[in-house]
């Protein structure tokens, strides 16, 4: 070794280390849980945050308001297992939207906002961007307090001593819990030094053995005195990424399976044992019959809300229903507590069981065909446009559907695991499209497809100007019926109406795309094939549809809602 080297290397070895600042041990604790994108929009409050993201793996999309970050971050939370979004404080309140979906919904999500220091409050509380109740004593926590019924862990960084217990309790509560967190990050204390970081640990809540032992042998008795039995799969199984153990217990004894709208996805469409989605009354009239001539139904995260039920017209006969969901088990009418879906799952496959389940069910049921053929001159439906594009999605490509029509009419539309978005639950408009975008990031190597209305294009279409940026490509069909077609079917009126776009014409407003408009099912299979032939280019196609169109599931919505 020469000299010079040997030098250079005391010199490093003497030299003391560089201290881990708070934000730089947050965004440490971000990347352990896999975030490597994080979505917002930068402010005088967290501009020192942001210019730390410059230098770090993480990458900072900088997206067009704070409640499309959020959008953002939740899809890419229920991709990746943790999502995570920036605000700047008070003006960045709209984010207030998306945790409500989050927590609605169960996505992992983090909300980090810049927030003012403490030398600055001391000097005054009335800052730029601050609310100031007159009568709450810590006007400092006004926005914490806000967020407060929305988000299941909250932390305010004012302690260097107590930000790395914070900041790990925090998200190890959005990871658990799959449920939004706050954290808040006063621009003082970014930069302050930290002592050793500790390592972080995932260990997840034990059920209770006896419990579990005892509710187990209950559904293994119940599961012999049954001969048609199905399993109802809600969207705790995807969230908490218990897809394939739930795949093995169904295999292993040959039980049929339906998932509710909000878990569509979460297995294979095309699996031998999967019969539909199934919501009550909203089903196909096949699942529907299927289903309710079960003797035996085992649901497993499973959260009985109108939407999932066909407003609450589902079977759910409690004599032959078992629901787990979050940390509860009910079998008829005995509740267990402290039971978590993934220790039941475990069990259940660990269970020697008798026999098999074999019927000739769901091959009975009659699967819907995505075979397509286009009628010249034949003006697009609905159901047409959608039959159209299923036609051409492919087994790697994942279908974020908003609210609406998009939504319900893609409710019979065959996707792979993994390979549908929406938000059926919160029905959040304008998710769909930001949502899409995320999970490009999320899943680089897949397409994706949004299917949105014009209603909801018109709320956030302005994040297409954030994947032209980034680089991130997707198809975008959109159904143009002038309205909100699902309200209209509820209670019509001008009310309903929108301003027409000229939609195709967006790519060119965003410098970024091709843009086609059709009016035909030759010129929409035309489209989509072009769409469909490339992988590297935003691709809007508008679909001009009649304004009092809907789908078959939107008919059967209409039945079942009362006014």
């Amino acid at each position: 070794m020469n000299v010079a080297c040997k030098e250079n290397l005391q010199d490093k070895a003497s030299a003391p280390l560089k201290q881990m600042t708070v934000g730089e041990y947050l965004l440490k604790r971000l990347q352990d849980f896999g975030v490597m994108h994080m979505f917002g929009i930068p402010g005088d409050y967290n501009l020192k945050f942001v210019k730390m993201l410059e230098n770090h793996p993480i990458q900072f999309i900088n997206t067009t308001r704070e409640n499309t970050a959020g959008y953002m971050a939740d899809a890419y939370g229920r991709a990746k297992g943790l999502g995570a979004c920036l605000i700047t404080y008070g003006v960045g309140i709209n984010i207030a939207n998306a945790a409500s979906q989050a927590f609605a919904e169960s996505s992992p999500l983090v909300i980090i906002s810049g927030a003012a220091g403490k030398k600055e409050l001391e000097r005054s509380v009335y800052l730029h961007h601050l609310i100031n109740p007159e009568e709450q004593e810590h006007k400092e926590r006004t926005q914490e307090n806000i967020l407060k019924n929305v988000t299941v862990d909250r932390a305010i960084l004012s302690d260097p001593h107590t930000c790395l217990a914070e900041i790990d309790r925090v998200l190890l509560s959005a990871y658990r819990k799959k449920k939004p967190v706050y954290i808040e990050l006063p621009r003082d204390i970014v930069d302050q030094p930290i002592g050793k970081a500790p390592s972080l640990r995932h260990e997840d809540p034990l059920s209770d053995p006896s419990a579990l032992n005892e509710a187990t042998l209950e559904i293994k008795t119940l599961l012999s005195e049954s001969s048609k039995p199905v399993i109802w799969v809600g969207h705790e199984v995807q969230r908490f990424g218990l897809s394939d153990q739930l795949l093995q217990f169904a295999e292993k004894l040959k039980i049929p399976i339906v998932t509710s709208l909000m878990a569509k996805g979460t297995v294979s469409e095309r699996h031998p044992l999967f019969a539909g989605v199934y919501q009550g009354a909203m089903s196909r009239p096949k699942v529907i019959e299927f289903v309710e001539e079960t003797d035996l139904i085992l649901s497993f995260g499973l959260l009985l809300t109108d939407v999932d039920t066909g407003i609450f017209t589902a079977k759910t006969d409690k004599d032959h229903f078992i629901l787990a969901y979050g940390d509860e088990l009910r079998i008829g009418h005995h509740h267990y507590q402290s039971i978590y879906l993934k220790d039941l799952l475990t069990n259940l496959l660990k269970t020697t069981w008798p026999a098999k389940f074999a019927h000739s069910y769901p091959v009975a049921i009659e699967r819907k065909s995505n075979r397509f053929t286009a009628q010249k001159n034949r003006k697009l439906t609905v159901q047409r446009t959608l039959d159209c594009l299923e036609s051409h999605l492919g087994v790697e490509d994942i279908l974020a559907a908003d609210i609406g029509d998009s939504l319900f009419g893609s409710t019979d539309m065959l996707v792979e695991k993994e390979g549908y978005l929406s938000c059926s639950y919160f029905a959040n408009m304008g998710f769909c499209l930001p949502g899409a975008i995320a999970t490009k990031f999320a899943r680089p190597e897949r397409r994706i497809v949004a299917l949105v209305g014009d209603g909801a294009f018109q709320m956030t279409c302005n994040e297409l100007s954030t994947a032209a940026r980034y680089g991130r490509p997707l198809i975008v069909l959109l159904l143009n019926n002038h309205g909100y077609s699902t309200e209209r079917i509820m209670i019509d009126g001008s009310f309903n109406d929108i301003q027409n776009w000229n939609y195709s014409l967006f790519p060119g407003v965003i410098g970024a795309g091709t843009g086609i408009k059709v009016e035909s099912e030759e010129d929409l299979d035309m489209a989509l094939k072009k769409a469909f032939a490339q992988r590297d280019e935003i691709f809007l196609i508008e679909a001009v549809l009649e304004k009092n169109d809907i789908s078959d599931t939107l008919k059967r919505l209409g039945n079942v809602v009362v006014f």
